[in-house]
This record gives structure tokens, C-alpha cells and sequence, in this order.
């Protein structure tokens, strides 16, 4: 099977290309990007769907940069593509942000193929024209730095990024081999960056150095990577899938972060460690700044004593709370109060539904203005139908409710006197009873009736 029907038989493997659709293709000017550009165009004969072209220039190569984006232009107006022109000063981002220039080169492309797309109002998709080489080299670099599963599953066919967005790999099953003896066979010139011969990136010391020594031992080297990280992506799925179960077993989202019961500690390391990076990649800002050390953090204060905590990216506290783990997310100025309704209306000894976010009060026991607000000094409950009384704080802290998330919570009192902690318990006191002949209802707003 030549090369084109490989490309294609692979776009519709994964549905890549809706008919009517619009995509995007990063256009460098080099050999792989140029194969991309092609392949499309001939693509359109078969599925109908609008091609677009970017070029990014990074602001490094002077003279070399406009010479790729001249010719990256010339090319799409020769194949009738439109074309656009970002163009950033990757030094002074990478600079500013403290990245290197490949991170802050990837930034700025990516920053470049979400704005296009965001602009065309559509289902859109971004074509890239990553192959098996990169692939390979991703895999080893993901060894290098320290990986999991994830990384040995090294680049994905498709990347979903937002409703109706999706980055795409056509090439991801083709070699560089395959590609530039296609481009002579079809008589396609390509540009050549220069950069992409310096050894100080990483990538191109595995490329030019690494991977020919492998090939040495193998020639296939490339091709047996790219289908173990194949494997490794089917690993990963699986995994993920088990910790999905796990993770709606043992977690529980609050307003302020999310709890995760003493009980996840009790299954397999490996999936423990899933569901923590689940919940940290919820409540962390930036992904890329997690890292194996903030999982193994997490899991260590399982093992810790009441009130241990651990700092994270982004301002996310995770505590321990009686065996069970508090990640807090980070403060966002002083805690909202939860919104009330409240109805009064007569009572005919119907039976009570239990429920969470409602609860039945005996009206003819309130003898002043309620009030919702958070906790004071001196706030209490009555715990016990003899009058038996509990200081809040204490009941706090039979619930195990973490010290920072106390000063959120809800209240609903009459002076000091608490009516519902609500989300918990209500007032034994203003407990409706077979004497009460007036009900006050009080509901949270904008939470479902039947919670």
C-alpha cells in the first residue's frame, strides 16, 4: 500500500476528517509539515472539507524564518489553501515565562492553531505532521526525564482539546524516510531548518545521535518503539478506566476542593496513585507542573498523622483529616454563603423525606430574626431531644470537617443557637415533631429538589 493510502486509510481508522469539516494544517515549510499539505489537498477529492494553512514564525532565524514563510505562503496559494501568518519573539516569551525556547516554541504554536480555530465558529480540527520518528523520539525523551504508562504511550492519533476541537496526527504510522522519498518521487522541494541540526535541544541529539545507534543494533528500531507505544497507549486506557471507577467510588467533589475517603488506600499503589493525579489535575491551574513527587506526596500523608499537609502547584493545599485526604482548592477571597429559601405554611403531621439540601423546622419555636451567615464564637447545637448541647466547633470536629473549610460552611441560626449546618445536620430542638402546627421549609437555591 503506497503512502497515500496508508495516510488515508489511517485518517478514517479514526475518524479524523468529518465531510464539511475545517482543518487546519501548521505548515513549517520542512519536508514533514510540506507531505501533510499535500496529502490533504488530495485527501479533499475523496471526503470534501475545508483546508486551511498557518505558518508560525518564532522570531529566531532572521532571513532563514521569512524565507520558510515565503515559501510556505507561495505553496498554499499554488494548491488554492488559505493561508495566515502568526508571527511571536520566542526568545523574549521564553524569557519572560522563564521556558526554554522549544517549551516556549510549542506554546506560542499551539496558542496560534486554538486562535484560528476559536475563530471559525465550527467543528474544527488542527492537523499535525508528527510521524513515527517523532514518535520514537518522544517515547525515549519521556524515558529520560521519568514517565509512567502515559508517557511510554508516547503521541496520540487524536487529541481532543475542547468541544468541537481536536488535534490530529495523519502521519503518526509514516516514517521521515517515507516521507521525503515521497516528496522526490511527487518532485516537492521542502525547506530545511537549520536549527533542527543543533545538539543542544534535546530532541535532536536523540534524532541525530540516539536513535542511528539504535538502528545499528535494529534497523526497525523506529517501528518497534512506535508499536510498544501503541501498547502502552492501550495500557493506559485500561488503567485510566479503573481509576475512573475507583475515583467515583472514593471522591467526593466539594464546593472548596475534593475529599478523598481513607478507603481508596486500601487498593492497589498503582491505582491509588491514578486517582490522586485525577483529583490534582481537577484542582491544579497547570498540568505541566505536577510531576511523580506530587503524587507520592499525596499518597505519604495517607500514611501521616491528623493535620499533616502538603503544598501543590497553583495554591492547592491537600491535608490529611482522620485518615481521609482534603485537597483544598486554592482561597478565592472570603467564602460565598449559600443562598436560601425559606417557606412557612401549616403542618398536617406528613411524613418527612429525608433529604440533604432540604430540611423541616418547627416555626412555632423560633422567637427571633433567623439569620445566614457563617460561624461565631459560641455557636452551638442541640444534639439531643433532652436538650443535650454541643459546641459547633466540637461537632466540626466529630465530622472530621477540616479546620479551613469550617469558616465556609453555611449556617442557619437564631443567635447563637444553629438551626441547620448546612450540608450536615439540623438542631435537634427545631426538630418538626407530632405537637408542631407551623413548618418552616428551607431549601438550597439552585440545588436539584430531590438532593
Amino acid at each position: 500500500m503506497n503512502i497515500e493510502e496508508r495516510v488515508f486509510s489511517y485518517i478514517e481508522k479514526y475518524n479524523m476528517i468529518e465531510a464539511g469539516s475545517q482543518v487546519i494544517v501548521g505548515i513549517s515549510g520542512g519536508g514533514d509539515s510540506v507531505c501533510l499539505l499535500f496529502l490533504l489537498s488530495r485527501y479533499q477529492k475523496r471526503r470534501p472539507f475545508h483546508l486551511l494553512g498557518i505558518h508560525v514564525n518564532h522570531g529566531i532565524r532572521g532571513q532563514e524564518a521569512l524565507r520558510d514563510q515565503e515559501y510556505a505562503k507561495k505553496l498554499c496559494e499554488r494548491l488554492g489553501v488559505p493561508f495566515t501568518v502568526y508571527t511571536y519573539s520566542v526568545p523574549a516569551i521564553a524569557q519572560q515565562e522563564k521556558r526554554s525556547l522549544e517549551e516556549a516554541g510549542r506554546m506560542v504554536r499551539r496558542r496560534a492553531f486554538e486562535e484560528k480555530a476559536a475563530s471559525l465558529g465550527k467543528k474544527a480540527v488542527i492537523a499535525l505532521a508528527h510521524h513515527e520518528n517523532d514518535n520514537a523520539e518522544t517515547v525515549l525523551h519521556n524515558l529520560i526525564r521519568g514517565t509512567k504508562a502515559a508517557g511510554m504511550g508516547g503521541i496520540r492519533p487524536i487529541q481532543e482539546i475542547g468541544e468541537g476541537v481536536a488535534y490530529i496526527r495523519p502521519l503518526l504510522k509514516v516514517t521521515r524516510e517515507e516521507i521525503e522519498t515521497y516528496l522526490r518521487q511527487q518532485q516537492i522541494s521542502w525547506m530545511t531548518d537549520s536549527t533542527n541540526q543543533e545538539l543542544e535541544y534535546t530532541r535532536n541529539r536523540i534524532r541525530h545521535r540516539i536513535i542511528p545507534e539504535m538502528e545499528k543494533i535494529n534497523p526497525k528500531a523506529v517501528s518497534h518503539i512506535a508499536q510498544a507505544a501503541d501498547t502502552f497507549q492501550a495500557i493506559e486506557e485500561y488503567l485510566t478506566g479503573q481509576a475512573d471507577m475507583l475515583y467515583r467510588e472514593y471522591v467526593e467533589q466539594r464546593e472548596n476542593g475534593y475529599w478523598i475517603r481513607k478507603e481508596l488506600f486500601l487498593e492497589k499503589e498503582l491505582m491509588q496513585s491514578y486517582v490522586i493525579r485525577m483529583v490534582l489535575e481537577q484542582a491544579a491551574d497547570k498540568k505541566q507542573d505536577l510531576t511523580a513527587f506530587h503524587v507520592e506526596s499525596i499518597l505519604s500523608l495517607g500514611k501521616g498523622r491528623t493535620g499533616a499537609s502538603v503544598s501543590l502547584p497553583g495554591g492547592v493545599l491537600a491535608s490529611q483529616v482522620y485518615g481521609d485526604l482534603y485537597v483544598r482548592l486554592p482561597d478565592s477571597g472570603e467564602a460565598p454563603l449559600k443562598e436560601l429559601e425559606l417557606e412557612i405554611f401549616p403542618w398536617e403531621n406528613q411524613q418527612i423525606p429525608e433529604k440533604t439540601y432540604t430540611k423541616w423546622f418547627d416555626y412555632d419555636k423560633i422567637k427571633s430574626s433567623l439569620e445566614i451567615r457563617h460561624r461565631k464564637p459560641g455557636d452551638f447545637l442541640t444534639i439531643t431531644d433532652t436538650g443535650g448541647r454541643k459546641k459547633l466547633k466540637d461537632y466540626f470536629i466529630d465530622c472530621k470537617i477540616p479546620r479551613e473549610e469550617r469558616e465556609k460552611v453555611t449556617l442557619l441560626a437564631e443567635g447563637s443557637h444553629i438551626l441547620w449546618v448546612v450540608g450536615y445536620r439540623i438542631s435537634q430542638y427545631y426538630k418538626v415533631t407530632s405537637q408542631t402546627k407551623t413548618v418552616l421549609k428551607v431549601h438550597v437555591k439552585g440545588v436539584d429538589k430531590d438532593e
